[in-house]
Order: C-alpha cells, then structure tokens, then sequence
C-alpha cells in the first residue's frame, strides 16, 4: 500500500509515511535512500514519480479515513524537490483533506512547500518540516550538493511560523557538530518541534563525541519540544 507503517529508525519520526517517488534531485553524500531501496547511487540522483500514486494514494487515503496518525512525506524522496512533485504533492493533499487525515512534510525546499501547499498545510494543523543540519554553505555544497540554500530553508520556516503553519526541523545526520549546535540555535526561534539525530553508516561518525554533542544540545534546546533519536539518545 502507498501509505505504510514505517519500521525501525524511521518510525521515530512518523507512524504512517508515504512516498510518491523513489529517489531525489538533492543527491545528498549521506542518503541512506540507495542503499535503503537498493538503488544504484548514479541512479538516486533521477527520481523516477509513481505513475499512479495519486490513484494508488486516494484508494489507501478512503481505508484511512479519519485516522488521527500522521503521514510523512516522506523516507524515500522529496515531496517538493521539482515543479511538477509539487504538483502531484498538491494533489495528494487535497485527497488527504477530504478524507480528513493528518499531514507533515519533511523537504529542503519548503519554500517551494509554502508557495504551493502553504494555505492547505495551514488551514488544517499540518506540520512543515525540514532539514538543517549545518549553516555553512561550504558544508551544504559538500554535503547536499543540489539542494537548496540553508538560508532558504530557514527563511521559510520563519515565514511558515509566522503564518502560524506547525513547523519542525530535522537536525540529522549530524555531520559536524559546531554547525549542527548552531543550526539548533538559529531554527529555535521559528521551529516548533526538533528531531535530532546522529550521523550512522559513515566513517565519520566513529570519529565524533556523541555523548558530548548530545550534553550541549540538550542545553541549547532546553524545554522546548523536541525528540532526540533513540540512537543518539543512548550516549545520554
């Protein structure tokens, strides 16, 4: 079924997901998404849409209707990573608004999210989120090579909050750990929910003091909402 019951990880972030595509135009170095779904990693770069997944999405959303879960969209791709995702994404919504069912989105380009989606997203109490996990753009061309800028995503956020859209950040993979404290610090403001989880699979990740991070992120973050992944969270 096109909307499922994630497993492992990614059923900390959501209980129900959906992916309207396999792969991503972001080509992001640290994706699990190749390995995920055994695609070879020159392909990932060239998403490849389901071709009916807004048929496929209306059947799945009528069994679901009324479910108090939310989707997430989603694991696989980005819901808004071209025009024409959009597109099949504004679609979907308005399925998902008419079987009254619940919504967050997870995309580095919510800009893109709050031009096309902004008003469906707001009217019903979805959440916006995206992922920030550095400040420097030296790091994002490194790391998210053909995403959009860190300012962008910030930016949107801000406006998405003061729209009063449910905002969240996902600050995971954490690759360096200053930039990630400082991305902390610079979303707080306009992020009402964070995610924060640490880099796995990558030799990096042996090379980082996670107990460490984990004791000054916490201190930045305070009281405010927010879940630390059970893989970080066992350095506590």
């Amino acid at each position: 079924m096109l909307i499922y019951e994630p497993k492992g990880r990614a059923l900390e972030y959501s209980p129900l997901a959906c992916n309207l595509a396999v792969g991503c135009t972001h080509r992001c170095t640290y994706c699990y998404g190749p390995g995920a779904f055994r695609v070879p990693p020159e392909n990932w770069g060239t998403p490849r849409m389901k071709s009916s997944a807004v048929v496929e999405f209306r059947k799945a959303a009528v069994k679901l209707k009324d479910d108090p879960r939310d989707i997430l969209f989603s694991f696989a791709s980005d819901p808004y990573m071209t025009p024409e995702s959009a597109a099949v994404m504004a679609e979907v919504l308005h399925i998902a608004e008419e079987n009254n069912l619940r919504v967050q989105v997870l995309t580095k380009n919510p800009a893109r999210a709050l031009e096309t989606s902004g008003d469906i997203l707001q009217r019903n109490g979805w959440k916006l989120g995206t992922t920030i996990i550095f400040l420097s753009e030296s790091l994002r061309a490194e790391w998210e090579p053909s995403a959009p800028s860190i300012n962008s995503r910030i930016g949107a956020v801000k406006l998405a909050h003061e729209r009063g859209i449910k905002t969240w950040v996902s600050i995971e993979p954490v690759v360096d750990v200053d930039e990630a404290l400082s991305a902390i610090e610079a979303v707080l403001p306009h992020a009402d929910f964070l995610k924060v989880g640490k880099l796995n699979h990558h030799p990096l990740a042996k090379s980082i003091d996670w107990a460490d991070f984990l004791r000054r992120a916490k201190a930045i973050i305070g009281d405010h909402p927010h879940l630390i992944k059970e893989d970080l969270k066992k350095f506590e």
